[in-house]
């Protein structure tokens, strides 16, 4: 596997556990320390600040369908970056409202000891892309 296709997976991982309502699946994806810089939300830091941010959303107030475009991806060693859009879908469980969110994206991973990318950043703003 390539790291494009490394860095693609650990993407996918993230989506498919916030499709999938599965924090830890989410959670396995990031670094104990990742920070998270959501527009027009405080700074979450941490795997347990992850939790505290994605369950509400994710157990009880819709469901997800989530998807991203990778426009860039750098390497600098054991530090990836990646610059793309975000999109997908959100059903409202008590309006049944479905919204559609989208914007920019920035992820950054670093690979820890066991040769995983971790993601240790991600900024994102809403907007068209």
């Amino acid at each position: 596997m390539t790291e494009r296709e490394e860095i693609e997976a650990v993407v996918e991982a993230w989506n498919n556990g916030l499709d999938a309502g599965d924090i830890e699946a989410m959670v396995a994806t990031c670094h104990p320390d990742t920070m998270t810089v959501n527009e027009r939300q405080p700074v979450t830091i941490g795997s347990q600040g992850i939790r505290d941010k994605y369950n509400p959303r994710i157990a009880a107030a819709a469901e997800i369908t989530s998807g991203y475009d990778i426009e860039h991806l750098q390497f600098f060693g054991d530090v990836a970056v990646i610059s793309g859009r975000f999109y997908g879908t959100m059903k409202m469980r008590d309006t049944g409202e479905t919204r559609s969110p989208e914007g920019r994206l920035v992820l950054v991973y670093q690979r820890d000891e066991t040769g995983a990318w971790k993601m240790i950043l991600d900024i994102d703003n809403n907007g068209p892309a």
